[in-house]
């Protein structure tokens, strides 16, 4: 049977190296709680397994999934092939130095079409400062991938503090020639309990950073990408479909550890505590959405999208006319060129999507 929602997360939270800005649940890999863990979500994935039950995307998030043992990707991504429906984007994330050509056979035998590459950066100095200064031909890589799956999405990071904009075109140059369907920026944050928060690195400055993500709109606009999200690109229609599922604010189910779900009105976060979750515990926070909270949570995930979110929509999911009951704020921001209006269509400016905070108080 077909049932809502139609997404589902699941989490890996092993990793070969910490990395020093990382605020996902993650451990040092260990073979035998790995081996423990993927049993647990097998377990987990069994229940669907047997309603039949069918998703249009699935993501296997990290930590590190391709870090995982051949003998436990194999179990995991057969359990997860049997819940695909026939229209599908099946994702799985990857480290460059975790990734080979035995991997992406498994990955193509058990129909995942997308794949996500933590390339970071090809600056020497900057995968040393953000600790991830593996030894891998990222060219070499990228073609034995595109051999397998042609659906590949790669992850920039800039921001770095004394990153120059001559080191950022550097790797955006290189990025191009990888020629791929995807590219994710992520400007560098520094996130509370991460080693880079223990240790006071100070994040770049606003002014440079906004510079800087200018440049990469503009830089990945010329060579073709479509700005789809804040910091999402694609070539051809490439969007992330399970991205969009967030994006757009509908229901998805997250297992494992540290996973975060939205079902049934309620939103939740499972226990990041990876013991618990092998011995069977099956603990997780909750927050149940009320109607406010379920207008902030709109605005919030469909004010990322570039393209905004329809009024009509808005209007008939909360019963109420936005355009008069938001007209005060409506004003303040079209005249700060934050937002724009054109016919059913409500979003962001560039400048509005540098602001997105404001923008949603504002509009709350």
């Amino acid at each position: 049977m077909n049932l809502s929602p139609n997404s589902l997360y699941i989490h890996i939270p092993f990793c070969d190296k910490i990395c020093p800005y990382c605020d996902f649940l993650k451990i040092f890999k260990n073979q035998s709680i790995e081996d423990l863990y993927i049993e647990n979500i097998l377990k987990d994935l069994k229940k669907y397994i047997n309603l039949k039950y069918k998703f249009k995307t699935i993501y296997i998030g990290g930590g590190t999934p391709s870090c995982l043992s051949i003998d436990n990707l194999t179990k995991l991504l057969f359990s997860c092939s049997l819940i695909l429906d026939k229209d599908y984007e099946f994702t799985i994330e990857c480290n460059p130095e975790s990734l080979n050509e035995q991997k992406l056979e498994i990955f193509k035998k058990f129909h995942i079409n997308r794949i996500s590459i933590g390339i970071q950066s090809f600056n020497k100095r900057i995968l040393n400062f953000i600790d991830r200064n593996y030894d891998v031909d990222i060219f070499r890589l990228i073609n034995i991938a595109k051999r397998y799956i042609s659906n590949i999405n790669i992850d920039l990071i800039y921001g770095i503090n004394d990153q120059t904009l001559d080191e950022l075109k550097d790797d955006l140059n290189k990025f191009i020639m990888l020629d791929v369907t995807h590219i994710s920026i992520y400007s560098l944050i520094i996130e509370p309990n991460t080693k880079f928060y223990l240790n006071k690195v100070r994040e770049q400055d606003e002014d440079k950073s906004r510079e800087f993500y200018d440049f990469i709109i503009d830089f990945l606009l010329n060579h073709s990408y479509e700005h789809y999200e804040i910091s999402n690109f694609a070539k051809n229609g490439c969007y992330s479909k399970h991205n969009l599922t967030y994006w757009k604010n509908k229901e998805y189910i997250g297992i494992g550890a540290g996973a975060s779900g939205y079902e049934k009105n309620i939103r939740y976060k499972n226990s990041s505590s990876i013991s618990k979750y092998n011995n069977g515990i099956r603990e997780r926070e909750e927050e149940i959405i009320t109607k406010d909270l379920l207008y902030e949570y709109y605005l919030i995930t469909n004010l990322r999208l570039i393209s905004g979110f329809s009024i009509s929509e808005i209007n008939q999911i909360f019963k109420f006319n936005f355009l008069k009951l938001k007209n005060e704020a409506i004003k303040k921001l079209l005249k700060s060129d934050l937002i724009k209006i054109e016919g059913d269509n409500f979003a962001c400016t560039r400048d509005g999507l540098a602001l997105q905070d404001f923008v949603i108080r504002t509009l709350i």
